[in-house]
């Protein structure tokens, strides 16, 4: 049995398989290639998985996946056997292992497949690609929503969002049989050549781009490190040519902007430069003008996460000292206790702006430091993921995207399902800036409210935790002039004010003492 590597992170995108050239080694399905890939996905679910699951619920789960292919072909466990029928009729019986037999199960489930492609024509054509992508979303239903399966391409792609990859530093899209630019990442060689957003790939290296897919764009984009690529776009009618270094590539997470004497940061993301990026944008923040900082605005809006060890690396950057994040799970490997240890970590009061559409690691952060005594946060309600997941590699390059531990705010908190809460929400109703600010005046509007309703949603009843699920949900795209940041501006621009609604909202860790800006 092959045993396959594991990596930890907070979340990878989605996005649809294309096969390709190197999506998988051969287009004829094999049984035991196949048992290899079941056994490593079998093996990663019982050994890391958040809860325990019996193994033969998943290759059951898996084998129902491949009905999907024909409906006629089903596969039925009773007792000791497990039975194919085509259209009712038994064409292959097998003896079943025990219910956490990984090796077995997943010879059996490659075995009862191929019996099932000898009867069935839609699964004896399907490519091996196919039947894994049908047969592990099939079995991954019985896990949480969180956990997926990602082909070879989507995994190249979802390494390459979080690791960064030899290229020229754009993302594209394609569109009625063209392939567009949709953005362009700071510093890298297409930014340098002037490439836009916008633009349409016409010819890679002479050869014409039209009818190509989105990977077989990205493969002839992609190469050794300082090799060039002749590219033509067209823009707007114009056409338009550059040669292109490719070089290391990894996407810009952090955009930061002075707004009068307060600090603007924006994270995208969190990929592996993310931490390091921040320490640099900040420094080169508070040089660029001759005032110093009165505060800072952390905008975490539509941030859909990343890597866990970076959402700590960022918060570790504001908080001195105390719990950052805590996990739990069944793998003894996933109880962990992640602690602020920078005594220089920037003291400046901070807002923090999040949304119906912040996830993940960018709640982590929120969480840290709102429990920290931080910051304020203002906006809505977060997504509520609070989970970890753990990525196993598979034989065909693919990765099983796996939920390994449930994440815990300092102040003890499960970040799952109702997420981080707002001091000051600005979802419901017609907020706009006086009125929030008239609010805290006059203490018609109760910053610490929010907070502690938070608190105590785990203890509702199933209804009244329907009716706080449904509060202060909004998707506010990051801005650096829309209400939210309106609000967090006069806030730090008013140390009066913002003390009231800082003050009202927060909940020390319990060894810190209480902290006046």
């Amino acid at each position: 049995m092959m045993r396959f590597g594991v990596a930890m992170v907070a979340l990878v995108g989605l996005g649809s398989c294309v096969t390709t050239d190197l999506a998988i080694p051969s287009d004829q399905y094999d049984r035991r290639t196949a048992a290899e890939m079941f056994s490593a996905g079998f093996e990663g679910i019982a050994d890391y998985y958040v809860d325990a699951i019996p193994t033969d619920a998943i290759a059951l789960g898996a084998l129902s996946g491949i009905t999907t292919l024909d409906p006629s072909v089903h596969y039925a466990h009773r007792g000791d056997r497990l039975i194919v029928t085509v259209n009712g009729r038994p064409i292959a019986e097998f003896v079943a292992p025990s219910a956490d037999d990984v090796p077995r199960w997943a010879m059996l489930t490659s075995a009862a497949i191929d019996a099932g492609r000898t009867a069935s024509k839609p699964i004896h054509d399907a490519t091996p690609e196919q039947i894994y992508q049908v047969a592990f979303e099939s079995a991954l239903r019985k896990l949480d929503r969180f956990s997926r399966y990602l082909c070879t391409e989507e995994a190249r792609s979802a390494r390459a969002s979080r690791n960064g990859y030899t290229g020229v530093g754009i993302t594209i899209v394609e569109r009625e049989g063209h392939v567009y630019v949709t953005s362009v990442f700071e510093y890298s060689p297409a930014a340098e050549a002037g490439v836009e957003a916008g633009d349409r790939i016409v010819a890679i290296e002479g050869e014409p781009a039209e009818g190509l897919t989105v990977a077989e764009v990205a493969n002839r984009l992609r190469g050794l490190i300082g090799s060039h690529v002749l590219v033509a776009f067209d823009r707007s009618g114009e056409p338009v040519s550059a040669n292109l270094e490719r070089r290391p590539v990894i996407e810009t997470t952090v955009h930061t902007r002075r707004l009068d004497n307060v600090g603007y940061i924006h994270i995208s993301g969190f990929n592996r430069d993310t931490a390091s990026s921040l320490e640099t944008e900040f420094e080169a923040l508070q040089r660029s003008a001759p005032s110093p900082l009165l505060g800072l605005i952390l905008d975490l809006r539509q941030n859909r996460g990343g890597q866990l060890t970076q959402a700590v690396r960022v918060s570790d950057l504001f908080i001195d000292r105390g719990t950052i994040l805590a996990t739990q799970g069944r793998h003894p490997s996933s109880i962990q206790h992640f602690e602020a240890h920078d005594p220089n970590a920037t003291n400046l009061p901070m807002v923090v702006l999040i949304d119906s559409g912040s996830a993940s690691a960018a709640e982590i952060v929120a969480a840290a430091l709102q429990d920290a005594g931080r910051a304020l946060v203002i906006g809505a309600r977060s997504y509520g993921k609070g989970t970890v997941q753990k990525i196993v590699d598979m034989p065909n390059r693919g990765e099983l995207i796996l939920t390994w531990a449930r994440m815990h705010a300092p102040s003890g908190y499960r970040l799952s399902r109702f997420g981080v809460f707002p001091s000051i929400c600005t979802a419901e109703g017609n907020t706009d800036l006086e009125t929030v600010v008239q609010g805290l005046r006059d203490g018609r509007l109760q910053s610490g409210e929010a907070v502690h309703r938070r608190r105590a949603a785990d203890s509702l009843d199933e209804a009244s935790q329907e009716v706080l699920l449904a509060w202060c949900k909004g998707n506010h795209p990051p801005s650096d002039d829309d209400l939210d940041t309106r609000i967090a501006h006069r806030l730090l621009d008013d140390r009066d004010l913002f003390r009231q609604a800082f003050n009202a909202s927060y909940i020390a860790l319990s060894d810190r003492p209480e902290i006046k800006h």
